[in-house]
């Protein structure tokens, strides 16, 4: 497709066949908001299909950050799917995964017309105790007995799950599955009895324990169950799909790639280790896209979050700029200044950088405006490695920007504050540090942990939120009194996804 024309998918010759519908779940109303507005404006520019009705629908069952930039990704991927479903169907897939495969090397004869039809794909014992998996029969592997949720590798023992493969034992794991419209019409009815669903459910294991020559069990009820409602539907699930028959289709030329884990994006981002070097092949990603150098004589007149934007042409990629030679990281539509060092494992991603600064491995610092920096006297601004720094804009205008070590472990919660370090720090350290007691840096007494810690100032300008954030880390004489802190919790209950994504788009115009 040339740059600037539309892909409509009411245009296309009769014998090629596309979603009617693609449904995007959310995790609350703000994200919602989001997603409609990030489809509006990839439909404008043509990174998605039109002529396909987008529905974004609010699920609080989900948990996580949004991946939006996914969105294209998978849309693509999963283009041949359409053209084997000749009656319809539901096609089902986890938001932050990446599954790689190579049609040839597969059945080819396989279509989506069964009740359930599940792909699997060849993976280690340790990523199956993280997922369904599959049990096949040992004399035809077409036919399924039934499928794990998660099991220990002593069940997937138990059960005959796992296979060898010379000395390399691997287990069938489930990621992509179909079901048509008879089950699809089953789902509907359940749904229709109960009326006010305020329970989760699993449509990986809750849809999949049914299946099955021999299915697992049924869901029974617990003494002191604190969610009847939950263990009633289960067996309504249960019940309905217990007589629905299950094809597998083994994608043996297949990859299941997670996404989710601060590792995992670095090295899919970066090109690094196996998964990254698959994955970077085989969408023929490149480490700089949309990378401009800083120019620092205009460092008055850009503002990205307010649409001050330069005027274009404005500089060459980094991928071709002598004057950037340190650059060695990950880069995505960014503006950063012709000193700028990176390690291999790092990552800029939509930032505008008008200092000298080096970033080592482990580190990530995404929506960052860095154009001037009080007291600057040195030749270059450093960075501690295994950081991960995002300014996030919140109502009203205002901005903060968060911090924390690439593996803490940002939830776990202490009855004794002497266990919670920030980059070394005790709490009574930081309290005195921004003129606040204690107290003052938790909401809940009984929930004190990095995500509940209040120490993250407001500001309304994203240049001073981010440089007074990194003081905290950087700067052990750093002191500030400012009206309002906030925790990572507090942030994402108050962001205005909007901005970000307005910001985010600035960017990409001008890179």
């Amino acid at each position: 497709m040339e740059s600037g024309e539309s892909w409509d998918v009411r245009h296309l010759e009769h014998d090629i066949i596309y979603w009617d519908i693609v449904v995007v779940t959310t995790l609350d109303n703000v994200q919602k908001d989001a997603y409609d507005a990030l489809i509006q404006q990839r439909s404008t520019i043509n990174r998605i299909p039109l002529g396909v009705d987008y529905l974004v629908i609010t699920d609080p069952g989900k948990i996580g950050w949004p991946t939006y930039d996914l969105l294209d990704i998978k849309l693509a991927l999963y283009s041949l799917f359409p053209g084997r479903m000749p009656h319809g169907g539901v096609f089902l897939c986890s938001s932050d995964t990446i599954e790689l495969f190579d049609e040839s090397h597969a059945n080819t004869n396989w279509l989506l017309t069964d009740d359930f039809v599940a792909f699997a794909h060849p993976s280690s014992l340790t990523v199956g105790t993280q997922h369904g998996v599959f049990v096949l029969d040992p004399t035809d592997k077409k036919k399924c007995i039934c499928v794990l949720q998660k099991p220990t590798i002593e069940q997937m023992k138990i059960h005959k799950a796992i296979w060898c493969h010379g000395e390399e034992e691997f287990v069938y794991t489930d990621s992509l599955f179909y079901f048509n419209m008879n089950v699809a019409q089953r789902l509907a009815d359940v749904y229709r009895q109960e009326h006010n669903i305020q329970c989760e459910i699993d449509c990986y294991g809750d849809f999949m324990s049914a299946l099955g020559i021999c299915p697992l069990p049924r869901p029974v009820t617990k003494e002191n169950d604190d969610n009847q409602q939950r263990t009633r539907i289960k067996q309504k699930i249960y019940d309905i799909l217990l007589d629905c028959h299950l094809q597998v289709v083994i994608l043996h030329k297949s990859s299941f790639n997670h996404t989710g884990t601060n590792d995992e994006y670095l090295d899919i981002c970066c090109g690094i280790g196996k998964t990254g070097q698959e994955i970077f092949e085989e969408l023929k990603l490149e480490k700089h896209v949309g990378c401009k150098v800083f120019d620092e004589g205009r460092h008055d007149t850009i503002d990205f979050w307010h649409g001050i934007l330069p005027a274009l042409p404005h500089g060459d990629t980094l991928h071709h700029q002598p004057s950037a030679p340190d650059v060695y990281g990950c880069v995505i539509h960014s503006f950063i200044h012709p000193k700028c060092r990176s390690s291999k494992r790092s990552l800029f991603e939509y930032c505008c950088i008008g200092v000298p600064m080096q970033i080592g491995d482990n580190t990530i610092l995404s929506n960052i405006t860095l154009v001037t920096y009080s007291d600057f006297n040195q030749t270059i601004l450093h960075l501690p490695s295994n950081l991960i720094m995002q300014t996030i804009p919140l109502n009203n205008e205002l901005f903060a920007t968060f911090a924390f070590g690439f593996h803490d472990n940002m939830k776990i919660t202490h009855n004794n504050l002497d266990k919670i370090l920030y980059f070394g720090q005790p709490v009574s350290t930081l309290a005195g540090r921004i003129h606040r007691t204690i107290d003052d840096l938790f909401d809940d007494e009984n929930n004190r942990s990095l995500w509940t810690l209040k120490i993250f100032p407001v500001t309304r300008d994203p240049n001073e939120s981010f440089e007074k954030t990194l003081n905290l880390i950087i700067s052990n004489d750093f002191t500030m009194s400012e009206k309002q802190y906030v925790s990572i919790q507090e942030i994402l209950k108050r962001r205005d996804i909007s901005s970000a994504i307005q910001y985010r788009s600035n960017l990409i115009n001008c890179t």
